[in-house]
């Protein structure tokens, strides 16, 4: 006869065999462990292991003074050493403050001149004043001096394709266009345009810059603005400091009766200053200036007609370019140009173009655009000073 504690063998239809007590619940039969306990245990396994991958898969640096930070190593260079971590975004440590790396990915050591082959690392221990460095191929001990750049393979070949870029490469700029008209008792049609673009790499800069623009009265049938200005500029760096320049400019001016300026010409520029923010390049050199002026007929307000005029000379160029970004958004160019006439002492031409770029989004800007020209010795009637300013939406664009 059974106890009430005692549980009795139930016959089972299922693969296991079960034991029931008197309520009615079943349980596992003695050593053996059931199909569902079994996916659980499974499933908790899977859970624990997922949630040591990311700390297995982390690179870790350690510092002088024992403390640990994990994340994704992403460069050294300038003495810093870059880390993105999940807890702080990305950081800068001090990498006179680290005492060893170890890497998950491999980073690329780049070594001192005359080494060029980088060397593909996985772990550095700082000891005194020489690091042993961790490679496939086993370890090895470096001075200090040594370590000084790391980079990812993906920064590498980003900085090796920047030596020699394509020539449709490394390109960015801005242009907007403006447009205005009125009817009615008005009757005016204004168009203006502005293009900026440069190509700047390691070695050189290409830049030029393109405006115009064309006022028309309906009502007196007379145009009130019609003048283009445009130019091309080479730089080629001669060291840190010095660089060589070869320029082209155009200019054409309706009103002025000039049919085309041409200055054609080069010289030695000075990188004043030069950080991420400012800019400052000082020019000097030769040119050669030919511009050909259309004849003025007679009129009521020139009651003697003017022949055609062609100048040629040769005149100094005196110039500078500067650069200033505002925050993140802003950003102000302005290059110079001052030409001494050298055949006629006292009289010269000058030029400035400026401009003011806000960034709207990744395409769309708000850009102002001013360019002055003064000549000393215009044809008779016309004016010696010329200004001309674009504002409006513009676009930006850039071609890495």
């Amino acid at each position: 006869m059974q106890t009430k504690a005692s549980p009795h063998f139930v016959p089972s239809h299922t693969p296991e065999n079960r034991y029931r007590n008197e309520a009615g619940i079943h349980l596992p039969a003695r050593g053996g462990v059931t199909v569902g306990s079994k996916i659980g245990w499974l499933v908790l396994t899977c859970l624990l292991l997922l949630g040591f991958v990311p700390s297995l898969l982390a690179d870790t640096v350690t510092l002088k003074d024992g403390t640990r930070i994990t994340g994704t190593v992403t460069q050294l260079s300038g003495g810093k050493l870059g880390i993105q971590t999940k807890f702080a975004g990305s950081i800068s440590i001090d990498w006179t403050q680290v005492a060893s790396l170890a890497l998950d990915h491999p980073l690329l050591l780049v070594l001192p001149a005359p080494a060029t082959t980088p060397l593909a690392i996985t772990g550095l221990r700082r000891s005194g004043d020489a690091f042993t460095v961790t490679t496939a191929q086993g370890t090895q001990q470096m001075p200090a001096t040594s370590i000084t750049l790391l980079r990812t393979q993906a920064a590498q070949a980003s900085y090796l394709a920047s030596l020699h870029p394509g020539w449709t490469h490394s390109w960015s700029g801005n242009a907007n266009v403006s447009f205005a008209f009125a009817r009615g008792n008005s009757n005016t049609t204004t168009i203006g345009s502005g293009i900026t673009v440069a190509r700047p790499t390691l070695h050189d800069k290409t830049s030029g810059y393109f405006n115009s623009l064309y006022t028309h009265d309906g009502i007196l049938n007379s145009t009130t603005a019609n003048t283009t200005n445009a130019g091309l500029r080479y730089d080629h760096n001669l060291n840190p400091h010095l660089f060589g320049f070869v320029t082209q400019d155009f200019n054409t001016n309706a009103l002025q009766d000039l049919t085309l300026r041409s200055i054609t010409g080069g010289g030695a520029g000075l990188h004043a200053r030069n950080t991420p923010r400012q800019t400052l390049d000082l020019t000097s050199g030769l040119v050669w200036t030919h511009e050909n002026y259309s004849a003025i007929p007679a009129s009521a307000t020139q009651p003697t007609a003017v022949p055609s005029i062609t100048n040629s000379f040769v005149a100094i160029n005196v110039g500078e370019q500067f650069s200033q970004k505002f925050g993140a958004s802003s950003s102000l160019t302005e290059q110079g140009n001052m030409y001494p006439n050298m055949n006629q002492l006292g009289q010269f031409e000058a030029n400035v173009t400026a401009t003011l770029n806000t960034q709207i989004n990744k395409i769309l800007s708000w850009q102002t655009t001013i360019n002055d020209i003064e000549v000393t010795n215009p044809p008779p009637g016309t004016k010696d000073n010329d200004i001309i300013l674009t504002t409006g939406l513009g676009f930006t664009f850039s071609r890495k």
